[in-house]
């Protein structure tokens, strides 16, 4: 492994550990964390993607995403659309439907990690295209900019 990757790596960990160890007590911030994450490693699929890199980085980075994923349905309870959130209030009045995306987010991250780990590349730059799908779909309903 070089010393890229393995530093790669580490932000990545480091992004996730933060994430779960904001307390329940705050999910905004625990959200923001997870979505850091989330972004961080979409970021890592890309250039690696673009560079022609190691589809073991992607597959590292999209089980991250698949964990970001499972984790962020239970972080919108009711009550935590106030404060310094991009939530939109809609995620609350339709949570049946986001949580219908962000269970979309996680299947699809789940398959590119699948995709990446067979090796196959221009495979797993279609799927990227579907997780990133999945994050638009949400963004544009739910997530104010």
């Amino acid at each position: 492994m070089t010393l890229r990757k393995a530093v790669a790596y580490a932000a990545l960990a480091a992004g996730l550990l933060a994430a779960g160890t904001v307390s329940a007590q705050d999910p905004i911030a625990a959200r923001k964390d997870g979505f850091k994450a989330a972004k961080e490693a979409m970021g890592m699929i890309k250039k690696t993607l673009d560079d022609g890199g190691d589809l073991a980085v992607v597959k590292t980075s999209a089980d991250k995403l698949a964990d970001v994923a499972t984790k962020a349905g239970g972080l919108f309870p009711a009550g935590s659309d106030k404060g310094d959130t991009k939530a939109k209030p809609a995620i609350w009045s339709n949570m049946d439907d986001f949580k219908a995306k962000n269970a979309a987010f996680a299947a699809e991250s789940a398959k590119l990690s699948q995709i990446a780990a067979a090796g196959d590349a221009a495979a797993t730059k279609k799927q990227f295209g579907a997780v990133a799908g999945t994050c638009k779909a949400c963004h544009d309903s739910y997530r104010s900019e």
